[in-house]
């Protein structure tokens, strides 16, 4: 039943599985390594139930937690496969068995009332948004008619929060990310607070990304959907040296599992207590290179184009730190008025 093709991209060699079977839609899967297709195509052809899925039962007697499954398995074509499916563990926790033609809309403002009271109103948003996007899948695949998720107003945010670290911060948190178990703590830190990347492009990157001659790293996909390049500073460079294996194997890759990123939240919570930095997150990182570039006289526009925004409304957050920008230009514009 299933066909596994192998293909030279630009990027290096990837896996097409091929799944075919007459009266239904073929379905097809691309992956970085053998392993991962086989893994793939053996769970498809083990799993009866989520066969008939795809049409050799009725649609409509199909629980959510096999919604979810053939989503993420088909469908999904998120930057963060892995975080996506932790936002739709809750689902699975308190909808999972529910069939989805019963999913009414207080069964998600329900399950959304279970989420941990710490939570920001973004991160709420983020998990709704995520089983909107398997009950959409759902309507398209003519499971159900509606998707309940869709009237359920989305909360109020507020995503302008500028905290960034201060020279003794920064210091004291390179110390200890120096120091840390994992080897590569100090290296992904650098590279967040020198680049101003995301946490996700960053785990990404592959030695293959990296031009050493040109200094920079090619990210090619970002969440903007946009490929950019990262310009990388000498220090970044000397650091990245001493672990290139000069293939393309992740920079950041699993200790377990080679195509994995490592997961390394318990060494950056232990650098942060280590340093005596509180209420700090990793992409504060990000905010702490925009901050810097504003305090060194860049505009919001040259901000824009390092971090990747869109919207320059986006990057006015820290418009108040762009003070010797502003000093040079009223003095260079104005100074001849008296």
């Amino acid at each position: 039943m299933a066909t596994i093709q192998k293909f030279t991209r630009s990027k290096g060699i990837v896996y097409r599985v091929l799944i075919r079977k007459a009266g239904t839609k073929p379905i097809s899967k691309t992956f970085t390594s053998k392993k991962l297709a086989i893994q793939f195509a053996q769970s498809i052809d083990s799993n009866r139930e989520f066969l008939e899925a795809y049409g050799y039962k009725n649609k409509k007697d199909i629980k959510l937690s096999l919604l979810i499954s053939e989503y993420l398995n088909i469908d999904y074509k998120g930057k963060d496969k892995v975080e996506q499916s932790r936002k739709l563990r809750v689902w699975l926790e308190t909808l999972g068995d529910v069939l989805i033609k019963d999913i009414k809309t207080n069964n998600i403002t329900d399950s959304l009332g279970t989420l941990p009271s710490r939570l920001s109103n973004a991160s709420i948003n983020r998990h709704k948004a995520a089983i909107s996007g398997v009950l959409t899948y759902g309507c398209r695949r003519g499971y159900m008619k509606t998707n309940p998720a869709k009237l359920v107003p989305y909360l109020e945010e507020n995503n302008e929060r500028t905290r960034f670290l201060s020279e003794v911060e920064r210091t004291s948190l390179f110390s200890s990310c120096r120091a840390s178990h994992w080897d590569k703590l100090y290296l992904i830190v650098l590279l967040a607070i020198t680049t101003g990347a995301r946490k996700g492009e960053l785990t990404k990157l592959r030695w293959n990304d990296i031009d050493f001659d040109r200094r920079t790293a090619y990210v090619s996909t970002t969440k903007n959907g946009q490929p950019k390049v990262l310009p990388l500073t000498d220090y970044v460079i000397k650091e990245l040296q001493l672990f290139n294996t000069k293939d393309s194997s992740l920079i950041f890759a699993s200790k377990v599992k080679e195509d994995v990123a490592y997961c390394f939240t318990k060494p950056w919570k232990k650098a942060l207590e280590d340093a005596e930095i509180k209420d700090f997150r990793f992409h504060d990182l990000r905010h702490s290179c925009a901050s810097y570039l504003a305090q060194s006289g860049a505009s919001l526009l040259e901000i824009a184009d390092v971090l990747g925004h869109k919207q320059i409304s986006v990057t006015k957050r820290y418009a108040h730190l762009c003070i010797e920008h502003k000093l040079k230009l009223i003095n260079n514009v104005m100074s001849d008025i008296k």
